[in-house]
């Protein structure tokens, strides 16, 4: 006869783990906007230098100079004027991009650390009811990692690495959408070209140690 007192015993899987994320909704809503708002401001900031280029120095009058010059008197519209303006809005929007990232990397890791303290919690509750003679077999090597190497692996991978997935991946895509507005043959070569170099480039890493 069982004892009634004996948990059973969890099984952690992916699915486990995204039910307990799908309790932070607020958090992951937030996330979600904080990452577009991130890649925005961050992909922004290089299409401002050649607009800069094209307007000042080849002197080809558009949208950038056009509505400084509403806002400035005649007698500051100088090229200096025009630069020192691009320079302020790539430092303001640098700004808002890593402060972006960092509150969005803050709520991932809010959700890790609540997934992690419920798995890690169940497992030192699980402790107290294994027999002394498991302790003996697996070693304290085996039960150690599982409670906290395992875990750590998890908690990184959740807080750190899926909130910098989210904007690498929707900085690629904003960067190939630019770069198909402003010259799509030039697109297409970079898009083919890139998987080629990665190639090359990792079979060569490996190769590191060797050389």
């Amino acid at each position: 006869m069982k004892n009634q007192h004996t948990p059973t015993k969890a099984i952690y899987t992916w699915s486990y783990i995204l039910g307990i994320a799908r309790q932070h909704k607020k958090e992951l809503i937030s996330a979600q906007l904080l990452a577009i708002l991130a890649t925005i401001a961050t992909v922004t900031v290089p299409l401002l230098m050649p607009l800069l280029v094209d307007e000042v120095l080849l002197n080809k009058l558009g949208f950038t100079i056009h509505t400084v010059n509403q806002f400035a008197p005649v007698q500051w519209q100088t090229p200096l004027l025009y630069i020192s303006v691009i320079l302020i809005t790539s430092l303001v929007l640098r700004t808002l991009g890593i402060i972006f990232n960092i509150i969005q990397s803050r709520q991932f890791c809010r959700i890790s650390k609540d997934i992690i303290f419920r798995i890690r919690k169940d497992q030192i509750n699980h402790l107290k009811h294994i027999s002394m003679a498991e302790y003996e077999s697996l070693g304290s090597g085996t039960v150690i990692p599982h409670l906290f190497t395992d875990l750590d692996t998890i908690d990184t991978f959740i807080g750190s690495t899926t909130s910098k997935l989210l904007v690498a991946s929707l900085t690629i895509i904003g960067t190939g959408a630019i770069l198909l507005w402003m010259h799509w043959q030039l697109c297409l070569f970079i898009l083919l070209l890139n998987p080629i170099v990665i190639f090359f480039t990792r079979s060569l890493g490996k190769r590191v140690k060797n050389l």
